[in-house]
């Protein structure tokens, strides 16, 4: 559930960000911002759970009626969900990449 709430959270701030129209700086930079704010285990936890964000968003993004089940358990409402294009998703995603410790082994 909270996987869902996350990627849909990531999706509406890569949207309403216009992350395609930034540098990959600018976007690494962002992130660190929020990231280091987070406290050790909350840091923990966010790279735990970004194999699990990762796939959700896409499939929000491809086929959120598969996802509608999963939608309401998180007690969100498909039908109000922010749009994200592919564009500002993959602009996000391929810094989070790089920049989640557990997707680059360290964790």
């Amino acid at each position: 559930m909270k996987s869902v709430i996350a990627a849909a959270s990531l999706l509406q701030w890569a949207e309403e960000a216009r992350l395609s129209s930034r540098t990959p700086e600018a976007i690494q930079d962002a992130f660190y911002e929020w990231y280091d704010g987070l406290d050790a285990d909350e840091q923990e936890s966010f790279a735990e759970a970004w194999t699990m964000i990762e796939p959700d968003a896409l499939a929000l993004l491809s086929d959120k009626e598969s996802m509608s089940g999963r939608i309401e358990d998180a007690g969100l409402d498909a039908s109000t969900l922010p749009g994200c294009t592919l564009k500002n998703w993959q602009a996000l995603q391929s810094v989070l990449d790089d920049c989640v410790p557990e997707a680059n082994g360290e964790a």
